[in-house]
């Protein structure tokens, strides 16, 4: 049975990482910050999988340039697999975000235009390629997509899963609550009933409003669910992700039960 799995999530601009609620940034510190207060090389031992996205709009070369010096830092201090995403537009993009790290890029924006996902997929295969969601519900009862860093409506939720879905090579499908971001007020489980019941059957990880431990392990016992994605740095670093790993481990979650020998 392949294993459950508990994502952290970093955002990142401009040199600094960043706080979200319902995709609002509030700066919190750069990178001597986020190990010096956080131990995050320590941190790190408690999950399965790191996210780090560059959450700036049409990031330039240089602000990519800026995010991978500090990636590339960051992984001196952990030794789990990496996803990294932000600004990936072309195979030429998910290139140099491998050659900084990636095990995995993670795409949104681009899925819909010129969808550089199946030259992605021939050259790294699909498990190379996650897919993010950003949706708010609507009083339609379908839910909302939107791209650009949550700023421009694309389509309903459903029109994606009938249409765009079968078009698109990729290993994992993350959806990602746009009013749920940084609440810390629980996930939003009801989302898992507007996947159609054809679903070719890919990973499906939730975002958005995890603050507790309860809440990843409410989530991962959802038979339907593969993993969970917290960015919510006050209320899981520290001791949370040990806490979070600790509740659903004993609650029969099936995790990986590995120990945090490796100290930094």
């Amino acid at each position: 049975m392949i294993k459950k799995r508990i994502i952290f999530a970093l955002l990142y601009q401009d040199g600094y990482f960043y706080l979200s609620r319902n995709f609002k940034l509030q700066k919190v510190g750069n990178l001597d910050w986020l190990i010096n207060n956080f131990g995050f090389g320590v941190t790190a031992n408690h999950i399965d999988e790191l996210i780090c996205l560059l959450v700036k709009k049409e990031p330039s070369n240089k602000d990519k340039n800026l995010f991978f010096k500090d990636i590339n830092e960051l992984r001196k201090k952990i030794f789990i697999p990496i996803t990294l995403g932000g600004g990936i537009r072309s195979l030429r993009d998910a290139v140099e975000y491998f050659n900084n790290g990636a095990d995995k890029v993670l795409l949104n924006t681009a899925i819909y235009n010129d969808n550089p996902t199946k030259e992605i997929s021939d050259v790294y295969g699909d498990q190379s390629i996650s897919i993010m969601l950003d949706y708010q519900r609507s009083d339609s009862n379908d839910n909302k997509i939107y791209i650009n860093c949550g700023t421009e409506y694309k389509m309903s939720l459903s029109n994606f899963f009938n249409n765009i879905e079968k078009k698109i090579n990729y290993g994992e499908i993350i959806l990602n609550s746009i009013e749920d971001d940084g609440t810390g007020n629980g996930l939003n489980l009801e989302i898992l009933k507007k996947i159609p019941k054809n679903f070719k059957n890919k990973p499906v990880l939730l975002m958005g409003g995890a603050g507790k431990p309860e809440h990843i392990y409410q989530g991962l016992k959802n038979d339907n669910v593969s993993g969970i994605i917290t960015a919510n740095l006050f209320n899981f670093l520290g001791t949370g992700l040990e806490s979070s790993r600790k509740m659903s481990i004993q609650n029969k979650i099936n995790l990986a039960n590995f120990t945090s020998e490796i100290k930094l």
